[in-house]
């Protein structure tokens, strides 16, 4: 509101009164364009951009000390873990508290609502005589996933295990020397969707070598055969890199499935897979120095494939290794043909150094002997050749330049432009 001033003289004094109008439209700004209101405009402007900058300049220090506080709990309280995703078993690693879990990558699920029942070894005892309406699978095959949305809900159920309480985490996780593109990403996607944060992959056959004791200053090329439960890694390590690798489908899981043909077409009886793991350990003698003294057996029951009723038989230590002797021949020439595709100098180290024979097949009766004698080479067992896979991955994640160097490198598509533009009207 403005106001109009009157004099009124009052004997020797003046009182003047005034008056609030509203003021019209046309004169509503009309006091913009004077001096004073000019200068008050412009201290009130360069008071508002000093507000401004400090106001901007208290925003940065916030996000500066946030930015520093989470780093700072991160290095705290983020999980940075290895993880072997076996197909058979999964284990995880934490360099300062050593193996968190090894369990069977096996899980139970609802088949109605896709709720998690059971995993590893609860689910494990389900296996073959699951309850009506639970489904038990094995979501990993030959070392690749093979169900997703499986493999996603087994992973999470593990980590939080072991996470206690933390959200997100680092991993480098192991996978076969041939996983494709594809089957990379696919790994990627299931850790992360599980609770992962970064996510790196390493050749199973570099983290095997680095697990049973090599070093990235080991300029010598080494021989590393890894036996799992869904593939064999054959690989060439030098200077703590991969020189050459490839992945044998030949493995554990294919010796079990061996045993349960060869049953199957001698006996026409079925048994099923934990039988035939227990025939496997229990009988298998591959090597001449490692039969039994005698004729050993073993009972095992299973399905009459004629009438359909329980069969008792005996399995002898010498069916188990004409069974066998196929999946440990395919190995033994895996490893001869990565020595005669390798240079000279690599064959050189690997004649002085000779084969490092890692892996669950690795216990097997008379492996380490065959190796031995067909390829005409030393080979050594490290003290605890299962987990070496994941011990391995674990030396990397305190070595985050050697991790960048030695991790798979996502294959991304390129897109690549043509110089040439075409408007269609």
């Amino acid at each position: 509101m403005l106001g109009t001033h009157t004099a009124v003289p009052c004997g020797r004094t003046v009182v003047i009164r005034r008056q609030l109008t509203k003021p019209s439209p046309s004169k509503k700004f009309q006091y913009l364009n004077q001096p004073v209101f000019k200068a008050y405009k412009l201290r009130t402007c360069e008071g508002s951009c000093r507000a401004k900058d400090h106001n901007l300049f208290r925003e940065f220090q916030f996000t500066m000390r946030v930015q520093f506080t989470t780093k700072l709990l991160e290095k705290f309280f983020k999980h940075e873990l290895a993880i072997d995703l076996g197909s058979v078993n999964t284990l995880i690693y934490d360099p300062s508290e050593g193996i968190l879990l090894n369990e069977p990558s096996v899980v139970a699920i609802d088949k109605y609502d896709g709720e998690v029942i059971a995993v590893g070894h609860h689910a494990l005892k389900l296996l073959g005589r699951e309850p009506r309406g639970i489904e038990v699978h094995r979501p990993i095959h030959c070392g690749t996933i093979f169900n997703f949305e499986v493999t996603t809900k087994m992973l999470r159920t593990f980590l939080l295990k072991v996470m206690d309480g933390y959200r997100r985490g680092d991993f480098v996780v192991g996978i076969p020397g041939s996983a494709t593109p594809v089957e990379q990403r696919s790994v990627r996607d299931a850790v992360r969707d599980a609770g992962g944060g970064r996510v790196d992959l390493i050749d199973e056959g570099l983290a095997a070598g680095l697990g049973a004791g090599l070093s990235f200053d080991d300029e010598r090329a080494h021989l590393v055969v890894d036996i799992g439960g869904g593939t064999t890694n054959i690989a060439i390590v030098a200077s703590g890199g991969i020189v050459s690798s490839i992945s044998l489908p030949a493995a554990g899981n294919a010796m079990d499935e061996a045993i349960r043909d060869y049953i199957r077409s001698k006996y026409c009886v079925h048994i099923g897979e934990c039988s035939a793991e227990q025939v496997k350990k229990q009988l298998g003698a591959l090597h001449e120095e490692n039969r039994f003294e005698g004729e050993a057996s073993l009972e095992v029951v299973g399905k009459n494939l004629i009438d359909g009723s329980a069969s008792a038989i005996n399995v002898t230590s010498e069916e188990v290794r004409e069974a066998l002797e196929p999946i440990l021949s395919e190995i033994v020439a895996g490893a001869q043909r990565m020595i005669e595709d390798a240079q000279p100098e690599a064959v050189a180290d690997i004649y002085y150094a000779g084969i490092i024979l890692t892996g669950g097949g690795s216990l097997l009766k008379g492996m380490k002997e065959r190796l031995k004698e067909e390829l005409e080479l030393h080979v050594t067992v490290p003290e605890n050749p299962m987990t070496t896979v994941v011990i391995g991955a674990g030396v990397l994640l305190g070595d985050h330049q050697q991790l960048y160097r030695c991790s798979v490198k996502q294959d991304l598509p390129v897109w690549e432009g043509s110089e040439e533009l075409v408007v269609t009207w």
